[in-house]
């Protein structure tokens, strides 16, 4: 079967391709940035699962060096494994937050569906995961602009 396809989009259906935090100031959290992970959106014909799902943040260059994923300044709240929206998992590096679809349970494991769906996230709840994003700058931190990106993991057979 074919490998999965990975799409990103906010909760207005817009392609997610970056993330501005905006001015944070220590010791506060950014406002949040709720995603859906997909898999296969609108897909006709089925792909491959994407299974151990999870989700880090990393340097721009995949390294995991500066104070920002040392840090772990990105929480992420995954609610289909959280159960709630108030729990957040500080992610960095090595350090992962697993990822599970809308409609799948605990026993279903980290996946993303792969079936074909019609792209309607009513429709379509075990091809994505709904993942909210935050950054909490911790008290003391030298001022300035940080880079980053968010990566989504995972393996397919």
């Amino acid at each position: 079967m074919a490998a999965p396809s990975i799409t990103v989009v906010d909760t207005s259906d817009r392609t997610v391709t970056n993330w501005d935090a905006g001015v944070v100031q220590a010791n506060n959290e950014s406002a949040v940035l709720t995603i859906l992970v997909w898999n296969n959106r609108g897909g006709s014909v089925a792909l491959s699962d994407l299974k151990e799902a999870n989700i880090t943040s990393l340097d721009t260059d995949g390294r995991a060096v500066t104070d920002i994923i040392t840090g772990k300044w990105i929480r992420v709240n995954v609610p289909s494994i959280d159960g709630d929206t108030t729990t957040y998992t500080p992610v960095g590096g090595a350090t992962v937050k697993n990822i599970r679809a809308d409609g799948l349970g605990s026993t279903d494991g980290y996946v993303l569906k792969g079936t074909a769906n019609d792209g309607i996230a009513a429709n379509s709840r075990n091809n994505y995961s709904t993942v909210n994003l935050k950054i909490k700058i911790p008290s003391g931190v030298t001022a300035g602009i940080r880079d980053y990106k968010i990566r989504i993991n995972g393996y397919f057979t």
